[in-house]
């Protein structure tokens, strides 16, 4: 969910839930710093900090956040100690930051290690690489590429047949990654996936009412073949 102020935070917490979301992602790079300390009294007030997943993306990184990369490292370690159920950091700012690695090595909830390509999907042993790197900070990996074809969705679908020990969130961008978006929690077992309430946040983004009416009618489906 991408707020921009705090009434909206509040009302997008309450229609997330409403429509059947398990998790929410809340996006700070959205907001202005100076109220980040209400956005989390907001989100502990609601009782929403264990489902959510704290994001503070910079421009570089397809996100808002203006200020420079010390100020962004400052405020995600800030973000980190107040207890969300994952704290999303990119694979860059960790290999970048020695001191961002160990803060979140000892914090208690773990961090999503993120890896987005705005542009393309890489080839198949790439993408093999970049998912090594990533399990050595996190057994929470997002990776999420631009599909220019549906063969490029199902190249990073083929992520899951090496992410044992993983728990891997895996999907394609754009309108030939849309179906993506839907099988990686199907056929790649992801722990979610992600939609949005209303305006997509990125390209090909589903809304939560059309994602929850799919996964209803799959699930209906597959009760009646086994009935």
């Amino acid at each position: 969910m991408a707020a921009k102020n705090l009434k909206e935070l509040e009302g997008q917490i309450k229609t997330a839930f409403s429509l059947g979301s398990d998790f929410i992602e809340i996006r700070f790079d959205f907001l202005e710093p100076h109220v980040f300390g209400d956005a989390l009294k907001i989100i502990k007030g609601m009782g929403s900090e264990r489902k959510a997943i704290f994001t503070l993306r910079s421009k570089n990184q397809g996100g808002q956040f203006e200020g420079s990369e010390s100020e962004r490292i400052a405020l995600l370690k800030m973000l980190s100690e107040h207890d969300p159920m994952l704290i999303d950091i990119e694979l860059d700012a960790l290999k970048n930051d020695d001191s961002l690695a160990d803060h979140v090595e000892s914090q208690r909830n773990p961090a999503i290690v993120s890896w987005h390509d705005f542009k393309q999907t890489p080839a198949s042993d790439k993408l093999a690489d970049i998912l090594s790197e990533m399990r050595s900070y996190s057994n929470y990996v997002k990776v999420v590429s631009t599909a220019i074809t549906v063969q490029d969705a199902l190249r990073i679908l083929g992520l899951y047949e090496n992410a044992d020990g993983l728990n891997l969130v895996a999907f394609a961008m754009g309108q030939a990654g849309t179906l993506s978006r839907i099988l990686c929690t199907l056929v790649g077992n992801a722990p979610f996936t992600y939609a949005t309430l209303d305006k997509p946040v990125a390209p090909g983004q589903i809304s939560v009412r059309d994602m929850r009416r799919i996964y209803d009618k799959i699930d209906n489906r597959l009760s009646n073949s086994n009935s």
